[in-house]
């Protein structure tokens, strides 16, 4: 069965023909691997100047959505802050209740690189 390559929705056999009927999904005229959704949501992305292959995720700790290329600093500088939080105040746990204004001050000092 031949599937969208990024959504994996059907666009051949008895399945594609329910997606074209309740769903109007098809095959991309431009690209035949994909349907015709991914196709659109892609050249929507490229007209906004986002390049949808970019691979990125959303970071758990300041839920910033971080490049793939970034994300071995990223994950660095944040295990960086929780220590720095964690040597003044070692009763901190990270996974619990932080006040945003906290976490900024020792973003803040991160980057003035006062520490």
């Amino acid at each position: 069965m031949v599937r969208c390559k990024i959504c994996k929705v059907p666009l051949a056999g008895f399945l594609s023909n329910i997606g074209k009927a309740f769903f109007n999904i098809r095959r991309s005229e431009g690209d035949p691997e994909v349907c015709n959704k991914c196709a659109n949501k892609k050249q929507e992305a490229l007209t906004e100047g986002i390049n949808p292959d970019d691979k990125t995720y959303q970071c758990q700790i300041c839920s910033r959505a971080v490049h793939q290329q970034h994300a071995l600093e990223h994950v660095k500088a944040e295990e960086y802050l929780i220590e720095l939080i964690k040597k003044d105040h070692p009763e901190f746990r990270h996974k619990g209740p932080t006040c945003k204004e906290c976490i900024e001050y020792y973003r803040k000092l991160i980057k003035n690189a006062e520490i």
